[in-house]
């Protein structure tokens, strides 16, 4: 405990004067027609959500806001890694919440909160290279090596035994935490698991591997670039924030659950935001770094005996059917919420907090 130390979110006004420039001074590209979002980042939002964020968007503002909850830095062999913690009012077990890509721990602003509002205490790290948690300097930062990291924090927090919850990469390291320190790990909640196939797969089952099929052969080509080049993107994303919200926004819509308007189901303060603390701490290469990192080392494919919650979004493009996931997992936790997608927690907090304290409550029981 005494390496961590209070966080405080500090950028100068000359960070925002250099943004605002760079904004105002985009060179856009002649696109030929309007695509909508078909062939990427819709244009005419992208235009308007640059304008609102050159304009309107108050960063000292957010600034504020992010520092009115507690924050901790503290080092370990591999470097600094920085959470969002947020105490309950009652002895209940702790949670952590591990984020994705391209998302931050902004995305939990609100779950955390919900969640210290019935009692348990909720941390939010910022996975390594992502934020504020520091860049790796050397090759293999691995999504296990990152599990026992976070592990040690939470050792170093002083708590022993603790729940974990994983979307996204959280969802792979989550259960990563479980299988590499079963006896700290209580539960693993997850919104988002691929499970296991079948050798005579459902007709459920089969729906979603032709579906996944199709998904990515559409939408997953920044994981291709991430996990081949991810250096060469990241000079241009961390040159021009039109290019670096850009390449964030189109996942934001193509991953959601939303109608025609986005910010039906988005806070565009909120999910400008999570972009700049990308921007801001210039760490978009250091976070597409850990596509690369994964494919460099073996996944397990043992079954988790760990007790596993699974709530199965509706727009959540990796949502496998629960057979798949039962496979994979030891599933003692079932849900399907009415909405939301990818970005569970940011998308529809209440749902999601609801969900997740009743997984742990029912694991307390």
């Amino acid at each position: 405990m005494d390496q961590l130390r209070p966080f405080r979110i500090e950028f100068s006004p000359r960070a925002i004067d250099d943004l605002r420039r760079r904004l105002g001074a985009t060179r856009w590209p002649d696109i030929g027609w309007d695509t909508g979002w078909s062939t990427g980042t819709n244009d005419g939002v992208l235009r308007e959500l640059v304008g609102y964020w050159a304009r309107d968007y108050d960063w000292p503002a957010w600034q504020a806001r992010l520092n009115q909850r507690s924050h901790i830095r503290g080092p370990d062999e591999d470097g600094e890694i920085h959470a969002m913690v947020s105490l309950g009012s009652a002895a209940r077990l702790p949670i952590m919440l591990i984020h994705g890509w391209p998302g931050s721990f902004v995305e939990h602003l609100e779950s955390s909160r919900l969640l210290a509002e019935a009692g348990f205490d909720v941390i939010v790290p910022s996975l390594p290279g992502f934020g504020f948690s520091e860049p790796a300097r050397a090759p293999g930062m691995s999504p296990e090596r990152i599990a026992d990291r976070l592990h040690r924090f939470m050792l170093e927090l002083g708590y022993e035994r603790y729940g974990v919850q994983g979307g996204d990469w959280g969802g792979h390291i989550a259960p990563l935490i479980a299988r590499r320190h079963p006896e700290a790990v209580v539960g693993v909640h997850v919104n988002f698991a691929m499970g296991a196939p079948a050798d005579d797969p459902t007709e459920e089952e089969r729906a979603f591997l032709d579906f996944r099929a199709r998904f990515e052969r559409g939408e997953t080509g920044y994981s291709w670039i991430q996990r081949s080049k991810p250096q060469t993107l990241g000079y241009g994303l961390t040159d021009s924030p039109t290019g670096l919200l850009a390449w964030i926004l189109e996942k934001f819509w193509a991953w959601s659950d939303h109608g025609d308007d986005l910010w039906e189901t988005f806070d565009r303060d909120l999910l400008l935001t999570n972009v700049m603390i990308y921007w801001l701490t210039g760490s978009i290469t250091s976070a597409a770094r850990i596509y690369s990192e994964r494919d460099r080392t073996p996944r397990p494919t043992e079954r988790l005996e760990v007790p596993t919650g699974y709530a199965k979004y509706p727009k959540e493009p990796w949502a496998a059917p629960r057979s798949m996931v039962e496979r994979a997992y030891n599933v003692v936790h079932y849900a399907e919420p009415p909405r939301g997608g990818h970005f569970a927690a940011m998308e529809q907090p209440e749902l999601f907090a609801s969900d997740v304290a009743a997984f742990f409550r029912g694991l307390g029981r």
